[in-house]
């Protein structure tokens, strides 16, 4: 139990607390996120053909982290502990009637505290003010985040996102504060809607996945519009540029399970993780990482210091640089939908998944099996019996970190409103 709290209690970003005297650090952070983005559907990791050449640009001037996962399997969750650095049995954003809590400090906050001018654009509910991640945004475009019980909701977002963010950076200034952008994009996300399949064939055989690919080639577009937007305003050799997904998505790799927020094996949880920043050279970073490592190593990058030091995540410069890096293992939990209770352990070439609904383990050795197809639960019990307790204790530590913290309450949802966030995802059993 001691080793765990070393790594999960107070955890201090170091650093100057203000944008002040920064020397030679960037001047600015942009996130550009693609909601329920698997790594694999892109060129730039492996997909071929690629569904993806702007992106797959993007990966050659950028530090494009191979193994990277997310704490969830769907979006609410996921974004909260980016913007946190802590887990779900902390920040308590379990289902759509989670809130995440004005006590935390988030990411954004850090940075507007420091005298950056922060932005948000985004078109998924979870980014509506109601569930508390616009803390910290000056201001937050969420004209396209609206339930669809609302007037002027859209389905196709992407052209108009990237509109929005390019009218925003067009009327910056070089003399102007430094800025945090926040970009979300939803379109990869059900119900697919196909934009031209990559062929007839493809077309037939696997309707979902084909549709699924063409809207990642239609937000690749709009995403290599705002890029090129960036450099054309002059703001791309001073600005970091992050790129991520919040979770990945499911196609039947696992009996049962045809889209995300039911499990946490991979295809749900490993995400693409790409970072552009000013003065590193480009490289594949093959070591695994984490979502909750973002924010402890985006404030060194920039000398920030956060009032809130409680942490799970690490700083992940090293690796940046080139040298070594063994992240801590990795919790992930889902409670959304009745009966898919879950928690996962990643700790180096192993996988638990603890299904707290049904009892029992899986386990999977990911050097060997990395499409989680053959448990060894039966077989190395020694390994479920130590990663168990490792589990427990992580999960223990992180609720009692939770006491901290003031409740973030529910957002106010219809009827409707639920019965929408069901259709595209987010209920059943």
């Amino acid at each position: 139990m001691r080793a765990v709290l070393a790594l999960l209690l107070l955890v201090s970003v170091q650093g100057c607390s203000s944008g002040a005297n920064r020397g030679d650090r960037p001047k600015n952070l942009v996130f550009i996120c693609v909601d329920t983005l698997r790594s694999d559907f892109l060129g730039a990791y492996g997909a071929d053909p690629s569904n993806s050449p702007n992106l797959d640009a993007f990966a050659a001037e950028s530090i494009v982290f191979d193994n990277a996962h997310s704490h969830a399997s769907w979006t609410l969750p996921s974004f909260a502990s980016v913007l946190t650095s802590l887990y779900s049995s902390t920040h308590g954003c379990w289902d759509f009637n989670s809130r995440l809590s004005a006590d935390f400090e988030t990411l954004v906050e850090v940075f507007q505290a420091a005298g950056f001018e922060t932005h948000g654009v985004a078109s998924h509910v979870y980014f509506n003010e109601e569930y508390g991640l616009q803390q910290g945004f000056d201001s937050f475009d969420d004209e396209l985040a609206k339930k669809r019980t609302e007037g002027g909701w859209v389905q196709i977002t992407s052209p108009k996102v990237t509109e929005k963010a390019e009218s925003w950076l067009q009327a910056k200034s070089f003399d102007s504060n430094p800025f945090l952008l926040w970009v979300h994009y939803f379109d990869p996300h059900v119900p697919y809607l196909p934009h031209g399949a990559a062929n007839l064939e493809e077309a037939q055989a696997t309707p979902a996945i084909a549709a699924y690919k063409s809207e990642i080639r239609f937000t690749d577009e709009y995403v290599g519009r705002l890029l090129q937007t960036l450099k054309d305003e002059g703001h791309a050799e001073d600005t970091v540029v992050v790129f991520l997904s919040d979770h990945g998505e499911a196609f039947g790799e696992h009996p049962g399970i045809k889209k995300h927020s039911y499990s946490l094996y991979g295809e749900e949880i490993r995400i693409p993780l790409m970072m552009r920043v000013p003065g590193l050279a480009p490289r594949r970073v093959p070591g695994f990482v984490r979502n909750v490592d973002l924010r402890p190593t985006l404030l060194e990058l920039f000398g920030l210091k956060p009032k809130n030091k409680y942490t799970t995540g690490v700083d992940l410069r090293g690796a940046m640089e080139g040298a070594d890096h063994t992240s801590p293992a990795l919790v992930s939990e889902i409670r959304l939908k009745q009966g898919h209770h879950t928690n996962a352990l990643l700790d180096g070439r192993w996988k638990l998944i603890e299904n707290v609904s049904r009892g029992g383990y899986e386990l999977y050795d990911l050097e060997v099996d990395p499409g989680e197809q053959r448990d060894l639960v039966g077989e190395r019990p020694e390994v479920v019996e130590r990663l168990g307790k490792e589990l427990r204790e992580r999960i223990a530590v992180a609720e009692m970190l939770s006491r901290k913290f003031e409740g973030g309450g529910e957002p106010n949802l219809t009827p409707e409103e639920v019965e929408h966030l069901k259709e595209i995802g987010y209920g059943g059993d």
